[in-house]
């Protein structure tokens, strides 16, 4: 598997125009899903802020190392193969569209992913989340729902 490095898919460079911002959006978009079904962490970490933020169903998870470690032990069980459907991308973010499959059928996702200076900031997950529930142990679904803070509520 071979995965980008942030200069080659992280946009908002004054000049470029949307279909050049949109291939690196679909690039960093493609490496995302891969690094996700790899479990490539390190991959994840370098291209993830310190103080990333993520935003999902479950809550509010802070700090980079925080994300890792709360969510890579549930996309171990979850995340098996993960089907990429469709990319709307701008200059710093991009929205990806994907399905997740599961015994019970595909689980659609999205994510709102922000990026500034090279690194992701931040992204907005939106996604059915008792279909995620079923495979999870009560301790897992707890870690994941520490926080029940939105984003409406910064």
């Amino acid at each position: 598997m071979s995965l980008a490095t942030p200069e080659q898919w992280v946009t908002g460079v004054a000049g470029r125009d949307f279909v050049a911002t949109s291939k690196r959006s679909a690039g960093f978009a493609a490496d995302w899903i891969k690094a996700w079904i790899g479990m490539d962490v390190e991959w994840l970490r370098k291209r993830l802020a310190r103080d990333f933020v993520q935003i999902s169903p479950f809550g509010r998870l802070e700090g980079r190392e925080n994300y890792l470690e709360t969510v890579a032990p549930v996309a171990r069980k979850s995340v098996q193969e993960l089907k990429f459907k469709e990319l709307i991308a701008g200059r710093n973010q991009a929205v990806i569209w994907f399905g997740n499959p599961t015994p019970a059928g595909v689980r659609p996702a999205c994510e709102w992913v922000r990026v500034e200076n090279g690194l992701i900031v931040e992204i907005q997950s939106f996604c059915d989340s008792a279909t995620v529930r079923e495979v999870l142990s009560s301790c897992e679904q707890e870690n994941l729902g520490k926080s029940s803070r939105t984003p409406f509520d910064d």
